[in-house]
């Protein structure tokens, strides 16, 4: 009896120590990268505050970051494999004691530091990681380069790809088991590795993986990725299975107002978010007038990319509507951030539910939304980007033609004339191919 009851005395402190533990680990909710000129910023999310340590290693150049007394969940494990930027190659981790080391591998040297964020705003405390690799001065002497190492410098145009719903949220369930999920995720992948294998567009995807977000936290990615444009994919479903046809949505005006109204209501939180001007500094109606500005300019830009979307997915998909439609669907609501939904068809209609089943049909679908945003952005490139540069330097550059491309369609999107360019290629006809280079003469 005496020796029973010693050995339940000395295991009780024991389970109590682990169980505190257990109890007391946080958990990485999330982790998030940004893009900006000279710096990547990684935001990792927490359900408790916790202490932590960042150290460099060098050959090959990494950046390590040890959270103390924490775990990951498996959503944020499986969206590891998407996380990289222009200096982070990718994002490695194990389990190290009673915490978490991550492993950030860099494609470049970089000055890292790290921030501890309390939680606002609804989010968590949060660790900030950034990557300085810096911008060069206009003070540096002059240097003669290349074509090649000056369009190395021009940032890509930064497309976020949200496909719909995710995790414990199917969307929409449809004739032949389809799930919408599903669907739109696989659109999503195909439509990402399009945009990627256009040189001066870089695809980032809100979740890579069947996870659940909310959706604020996709416009969130948007945000810190610093994106040119959002599209968010998604699948129909009616009550009557003759409705069917693909739509493209931009905001309306009421979602407008109702937007303007949220963000004008914690400006504190506001620094960067109409072009880099602050609202938090500025009186009721001045931020009113810029907020509108941003957003009268954010809707009609979503409209024309929207507009360039269709006509290419007409090719493809019956469509529901022949122009683009407006609502208040909250991933379209970035003040500054153009944004469109997609929604791809009807899976409750058995012809659209049998072509969003087939791998065939999405990656078609797929190639006719990247063109229409390839377009969009070759005739109207944000400044500062590679495309903006390619347009206008002097030497001409070189085009690859792509699936659907007529001669007199990559004239008129390269802003030079039909016959500058059979010029240029000396072609005696227009008949051209896939795969072909051509090379585009300066404007």
């Amino acid at each position: 009896m005496y020796k029973k009851l010693f050995s339940i005395n000395w295991l009780l402190p024991v389970l109590l120590l682990t169980m505190s533990t257990l109890m007391q680990a946080a958990q990485v909710k999330d982790i998030r990268v940004g893009q900006q000129p000279g710096s990547t910023r990684l935001v990792f999310e927490l359900d408790s505050s916790v202490d932590h340590r960042m150290f460099p290693l060098s050959n090959p150049d990494r950046v390590v970051l040890d959270i103390n007394d924490t775990d990951i969940s498996q959503d944020v494990v499986a969206s590891l494999s998407a996380l990289s930027s222009d200096a982070l190659l990718r994002v490695r981790y194990a389990k190290r004691d009673s915490g978490m080391r991550f492993v950030l591998d860099l494609n470049k040297k970089v000055k890292a530091k790290t921030t501890k964020l309390a939680a606002s705003g609804g989010y968590g405390p949060r660790i900030l990681v950034e990557l300085d690799y810096g911008v060069q001065s206009s003070s540096a002497p002059t240097v003669v380069k290349s074509l090649a190492s000056i369009s190395d410098e021009k940032r890509d145009i930064v497309v976020v790809i949200d496909p719909g719903h995710g995790g414990k949220d199917p969307g929409a369930l449809g004739q032949y088991k389809v799930r919408e999920k599903d669907i739109v995720l696989s659109i999503g992948r195909e439509l990402a590795k399009r945009l990627n294998a256009k040189p001066g567009i870089k695809a980032v995807m809100t979740r890579s993986t069947d996870v659940y977000l909310q959706l604020r936290d996709r416009s969130r990615v948007a945000r810190e990725a610093n994106a040119d444009l959002m599209i968010s994919i998604h699948a129909d479903a009616f009550t009557k299975s003759s409705a069917r046809g693909a739509s493209v949505w931009a905001l309306s005006l009421s979602g407008k107002t109702s937007e303007m109204g949220r963000w004008l209501a914690q400006q504190e939180q506001s620094a960067d978010l109409v072009g880099g001007i602050s609202l938090d500094d500025k009186d009721q109606l001045l931020a009113e007038v810029l907020l509108d500005m941003s957003m009268n300019s954010t809707i009609q830009m979503s409209l024309d990319i929207g507009k360039e979307v269709l006509g290419e997915m007409r090719g493809v998909a019956k469509l529901h509507k022949n122009s683009v439609q407006q609502a208040g669907f909250v991933v379209l609501k970035s003040p500054d951030i153009p944004s469109i939904l997609i929604e791809t068809g009807f899976v409750s209609n058995k012809t659209e539910a049998k072509n969003l089943s087939s791998l065939t049909y999405r990656r078609k679908l797929a190639s006719s939304i990247a063109k229409g945003v390839e377009d969009f952005f070759v005739s109207n490139p944000p400044d500062g980007t590679y495309i903006a540069w390619q347009k206008t330097q002097k030497g001409g550059y070189t085009y690859t033609v792509s699936k659907g491309d007529t001669l007199s369609e990559i004239a008129r999107k390269n802003g030079v004339s039909l016959d500058s360019l059979r010029s240029a290629n000396t072609l005696r006809n227009d008949v051209i191919w896939i795969g072909q280079k051509l090379s585009i003469p300066a404007s």
